[in-house]
């Protein structure tokens, strides 16, 4: 998807989730390895006991097929999910998904075909269900949670210069300048075996969930950040947030999906 913008449900205190997504190239990439995908289960029965699952991946950079990567991770994600043989247990069913979504990237980049040898990608994902959520996540896209006023964020960077602002080398004003900014150290793709990052909590009306690209966050702060998806988290305000990073300079893709919750089920 590119210069493309997904309202998912409108804007109405009747719907529990309210979600927009938004995907550009930016201004200097040639393609869009971005990709992000959603499922909110009509079925009410399926929606009660499995809930409503969103997710986005970044294929990384000087690997190939970085496109197909993405995007065969949040579908295959989606797919096993919802219709793989598991348990009925949400939290249980959403860890098995996400290792065989693991398992599936790595075969397509270890196999014969030498467009696809060596893709790897993030994928961040969080699943919605009733006052709970879940999030699955390895790379560093990152998911943030909005509540009353502040910005968190729920995933830990899988990157040279997270695992140095974490030891506290460097500042995260230093990261996003750090020559090494793009060094991936946890990527699908690497690995048969990767077990994701695994977190839960619990959900407030008017939280509001926000997932990014690493690219989002090239031209603008957290707080920035913070400032414009509460201001507006429209459609319209979505494309007003990819439109000022590309005013900025554009150097990466980026690619925003917010899900904000308007009342508890």
């Amino acid at each position: 998807m590119d210069n493309s913008v997904v309202n998912l449900k409108s804007n109405s205190d009747s719907i529990p989730l309210y979600v927009h997504g938004c995907t550009d190239k930016g201004m200097i990439r040639e393609h869009n390895d971005d990709y992000f995908g959603y499922f909110m289960p009509e079925d009410k029965a399926v929606n009660n006991n499995l809930g409503s699952m969103f997710a986005i991946a970044d294929g990384v950079g000087g690997c190939a097929a970085g496109n197909v990567a993405s995007a065969e991770a949040v579908n295959v994600l989606l797919q096993e999910y919802y219709f793989g043989q598991y348990t009925d247990k949400p939290q249980e069913r959403f860890k098995k998904a996400f290792e065989n979504t693991a398992i599936h990237l790595y075969d397509l980049s270890s196999s014969s075909n030498t467009a696809f040898q060596n893709m790897k990608c993030t994928l961040s994902a969080i699943l919605v269900r009733y006052d709970k959520f879940y999030i699955t996540h390895v790379g560093d896209s990152k998911i943030f949670l909005i509540r009353s006023n502040k910005m968190i964020q729920l995933t830990k960077d899988h990157s040279l210069v997270g695992k140095l602002v974490r030891l506290g080398l460097i500042t995260a004003e230093d990261a996003r300048v750090h020559p090494n900014k793009n060094i991936i150290l946890k990527a699908l793709g690497d690995r048969p075996i990767m077990p994701p990052d695994f977190y839960s909590g619990k959900i407030m009306a008017g939280d509001i969930f926000c997932l990014v690209t690493d690219g989002m966050l090239e031209h603008e702060t957290t707080e920035e950040l913070k400032e414009s998806v509460i201001k507006d988290n429209s459609e319209k305000g979505l494309k007003q947030i990819i439109k000022k990073m590309n005013e900025r300079g554009g150097y990466d893709n980026m690619t925003i999906l917010t899900v904000k919750v308007n009342k508890i089920l």
